[in-house]
């Protein structure tokens, strides 16, 4: 007798044990749309952010814009802010530069905490690009990778 009321026991803790998982696993894969679309939205509009910087000749806030730019030394930052000023300067020589940057879509990956957001970049010599912006969430903030 006591065998079986043992069985009956392990075998209502199984099937509590895995309807808790179903829920857990369900609650987990199943991440509310308006969620993501809202995660898409901060993600592809930071990336613009940086990039509006970049235009407008704010070369440092674009720098700091990329992943772990506050544990580069100081050398290495300058170097990238003059790399962007560099890049800015090739835009005016070949474009007339840039006229504007738009978001045009932005996709998220939530598990890696990713996205990609791509931005149209208007040229003023009226030629149009997309540009793909890897980014990457560290503690709620996105950065560019």
């Amino acid at each position: 007798m006591p065998d079986k009321c043992l069985r009956k026991t392990e075998m209502m803790n199984h099937k509590t044990l895995t309807i808790i998982l179903a829920a857990v696993l369900s609650l987990a894969c199943c991440t509310d749309s308006n969620d993501i679309e809202a995660i898409q939205e901060r993600a592809g509009k930071t990336a613009e952010a940086y990039y509006t910087h970049l235009i407008n000749g704010n070369y440092a806030d674009f720098v700091a814009g990329m992943d772990r730019a506050d544990s580069i030394p100081a050398d290495y930052r300058e170097q990238m802010e003059a790399n962007a000023a560099m890049f800015m300067k090739q835009q005016n020589d070949d474009h007339k530069g840039i006229s504007s940057i738009t978001l045009s879509k932005c996709k998220a990956d939530t598990a890696n905490h990713t996205a990609e957001a791509f931005l149209v970049i208007e040229y003023k010599d009226k030629v149009s690009e997309v540009v793909c912006v890897p980014m990457v969430e560290r503690a709620g903030n996105w950065y560019m990778k």
